[in-house]
This record gives structure tokens, C-alpha cells and sequence, in this order.
């Protein structure tokens, strides 16, 4: 069953659902920027209340609306009046307008879509982790896993998509395994499989084209982050540049197709 709805038919309900993925995009953003502290700090990231980081209390709901409550307490604890960081804020903010853009490029919801924006969700997640913690966690690329066979089936090109995925995702991976033992006997330190293991999920989801696109700019993006990271003294982070990559593909490849440029990935 292939599912598709087009979003600009009825010009409202496209615009109703464009500012109601902004909203998701927030509240996913208020999850998976707690979710990603949690895991760095070793929290139970399901069970456990959110609290302020300054005085521990547990916040109330009305602490936790998406942008409206940092806002409304003036970007401090309700409790002990400690400043809290806008960085949550911040991501709030872009997830949902990289949610309410991402949908707007595609011009409809379906398989694709829905994908990109658990994605999307994800890849903010990993890349916090990554960038406080310099490991990027399993249980993300497990998460990507199961969105890639939780979506592939109802694509209208779901076998060619699927075989294009695997063969991309196997060549990246033995690509980048072999990058990264290169590049840890030129700097003389073990370098971790994270950014490969990251590269080969996220493969699954692009054609051979797409592909391209997301390595080259993959790579400039890594050189960036290096040099960033180097600049800093603290570990390389490379999740955010290969998660800026796969995402800059794929909004790239939707505004081709909507200005006229038919590309067959």
C-alpha cells in the first residue's frame, strides 16, 4: 500500500498542516534535546521526571511547553530563579522550522516525509550527544534502523529504493571503516566507527544521486567541525556535520524537484 497525501490540493489544510509540523517539530525538539542529556549523563531517559539542572526540583507541566514556557519564565527556573541555558530554546525553534520546511519542499505527506522528520528528530538527538559527550549512542542508530523498515514498504519505489539503500549504505560503510583506520594511524589515537556506523544508516535512505550529494557536502562539513573541534581543544564531533549532510540532500533534492528538475532519486 503506498500512502500519499498531496499537501497543496486544498491551499488551508496545506497551511494547517504546515504550522501543526512546526508545533510537532518543538515538542519532538523539547524530547529528544532532554532525551540526548539524559543519555549523556547516564539518566534513565523513559522513566525519569524532567528537573532543573541548578536546584534538581521536578518540573511541573507547565514548565515544559515548547518554547512558550521559556518564554513565559523568562528563560528561568520557576524554583530558584537559576538562568537556564537557551540552547533548548534555540533548537525548539529550528527543529520546527526545519519540520514546517521540510514539508513544505515535499509538497505532500507520505513515506518520504515522515521519514525525514523522525530523521530530523533523531539526528538533533544523536548530534547533541556527539557534541557533549564526543560518543555517538547506539540506541540512535537503532532508532534510524527502524524508521528506514518501519517507512521503505510504502514507498511507491519501495524494492529499487531499498536495493539502491543497502548498496550505497555497504560501499559508505567499507569507505568510511577504511578512512577511519587511516586517519588513526596519522594522529596516533584510536578513532572511533560511530560517524561510519552513523553514515551507513543514514545511506539507507538516499539513492545513488542523493548519495553523492550527501558525501560531498559531508565532507566539507566534517573539515569544518574538525577544524571547530580543533580550534576548541575538545574531541572531534563529527555527527552534526554528517546529520547537516543527509539533511541539506534531502531538502536539496525536494527543491530541485519542485522548481522542474526531475532527478530519479
Amino acid at each position: 500500500m503506498i500512502f500519499s497525501y498531496p499537501l497543496f490540493d486544498m491551499p488551508f489544510i496545506g497551511i494547517y498542516l504546515i504550522v501543526l509540523s512546526f508545533l510537532f517539530g518543538a515538542v519532538f525538539a523539547s524530547f529528544i534535546t532532554c532525551t540526548a542529556w539524559r543519555v549523556v549523563r547516564g539518566e534513565d531517559w523513559m522513566l525519569g521526571h524532567s528537573h532543573c539542572d541548578t536546584c534538581g526540583h521536578e518540573l511541573s507541566t507547565a514548565d515544559l511547553f515548547p518554547i512558550i514556557s521559556y518564554v513565559a519564565l523568562k528563560g528561568k527556573c520557576r524554583y530558584c530563579g537559576s538562568k537556564v541555558p537557551p540552547r533548548d530554546l534555540i533548537f525548539e525553534i529550528l527543529l520546527g522550522l526545519l519540520f514546517a520546511g521540510t514539508l513544505a519542499l515535499h509538497g505532500s505527506v507520505d513515506a518520504a516525509v515522515v521519514a525525514a522528520l523522525a530523521l530530523e528528530m533523531l539526528l538533533l538527538g544523536l548530534s547533541l550527544a556527539d557534541w557533549d559527550s564526543g560518543v555517538i549512542p547506539d540506541g540512535f542508530l537503532a532508532a534510524i534502523l527502524i524508521v528506514w523498515i518501519m517507512t521503505v514498504g510504502f514507498r511507491p519505489d519501495a524494492q529499487k529504493f531499498a536495493m539502491e539503500g543497502v548498496i550505497v549504505s555497504a560501499c559508505t560503510g567499507i569507505l568510511m571503516a577504511i578512512g577511519t583506520v587511516i586517519a588513526g594511524k596519522i594522529s596516533k589515537s584510536k578513532a572511533g566507527f560511530g560517524p561510519a556506523k552513523l553514515s551507513m544508516c543514514l545511506m539507507l535512505f538516499l539513492g545513488f544521486r542523493g548519495a553523492v550529494m550527501a558525501a560531498c557536502a559531508g565532507i566539507v562539513l566534517c573539515i569544518v567541525f574538525a577544524l571547530v573541534c580543533k580550534s576548541k581543544k575538545r574531541k572531534s564531533s563529527l555527527a552534526p556535520a554528517i546529520s547537516l549532510a543527509f539533511i541539506a540532500a534531502f531538502l536539496l533534492k525536494d527543491a530541485l524537484v519542485l522548481l522542474g528538475v526531475q532527478i530519479p532519486f
